[in-house]
Parts: structure tokens; C-alpha cells; sequence
């Protein structure tokens, strides 16, 4: 059930990512093509949320525990810097997305956090290739 967990978390995980991508590649243009990329980056940092609550916490709390004092210090690191990336995505995800879900459609504008969208993107990116290696590649 773990490793079934951990494949759609993943999935699930390089989906978000790729809305957040293709939101991002499809932004020139019109107020139309802006607020596509809004939507997708809402829908992307959603899927991501869900997917931290519902695949990653539980595990975290209930498993890793008990496998936490066999971990080398580079599989301790790793798992920490894994962690921390994801964290600070999804609170950077926040920060991008939370004022412009708060204005009327009319008012919808990033130039007050779009200093803060390419260093989010790639914090994300960092941190799903961090977790991919982790399930696929069984670090830890």
C-alpha cells in the first residue's frame, strides 16, 4: 500500500509541477492568457497541498519515526533538505497565489509577487526531482 501511496503522491506531485509549467510558458499575451496562468498555477499548488496532506504528512508522522534512527546522516540530510524545499515551495506557492485569488477578475496582477515566481518555480522543481529520486531511487 506504502509503495502505491508513494507512486500516485509522486505522480501526482510532476502534475502539479507540470501546471505550474505550463502555466508559466503560456503567460504572454492577453488579460485572457494571464488569468490562465493564474488558474493553473492555483490548480497546481492545490493539487500539491492535497497531495502533502493527504499522501506525505501521514506517512511522515506514522512511519518515519521508527525509520528515522537507521538513516545514515546523508540519507538524515537529504531527507531534511527534501522537507525543507517542499515546504518553503508551498509556502512560496502561497505567497504567489493568495493575492491574486483575493482580487476581483477584474483587478487580477502578479506585479507585486512576481519577484518571487522564478525563484518558486524553482524551489518546486528541486523538490519534486528531491522526491522523485527519493521514491524511485529508494534513498531512504
Amino acid at each position: 500500500m506504502g509503495e502505491l501511496v508513494g507512486d500516485v503522491s509522486l505522480v501526482l506531485n510532476v502534475l502539479s509541477l507540470l501546471l505550474v509549467v505550463i502555466g508559466v510558458f503560456g503567460r504572454r499575451g492577453s488579460s485572457r492568457v494571464l488569468l490562465r496562468h493564474g488558474y493553473l498555477s492555483v490548480a497546481g499548488l492545490a493539487l500539491k497541498i492535497l497531495t502533502v496532506v493527504a499522501a506525505m504528512i501521514p506517512p511522515l508522522l506514522l512511519e518515519f519515526p521508527i525509520e528515522l534512527q537507521d538513516f545514515s546522516i546523508f540519507q538524515m540530510s537529504f531527507f531534511v533538505v527534501k522537507i525543507a524545499l517542499g515546504i518553503a515551495g508551498t509556502i512560496m506557492g502561497l505567497i504567489c497565489i493568495v493575492p491574486w485569488l483575493l482580487k476581483n477578475r477584474e483587478e487580477k496582477s502578479c506585479d507585486k509577487v512576481r519577484r518571487w515566481m522564478l525563484p518558486t518555480l524553482i524551489v518546486w522543481i528541486i523538490a519534486v526531482v528531491l522526491g522523485a529520486v527519493v521514491h524511485l531511487g529508494e534513498i531512504l
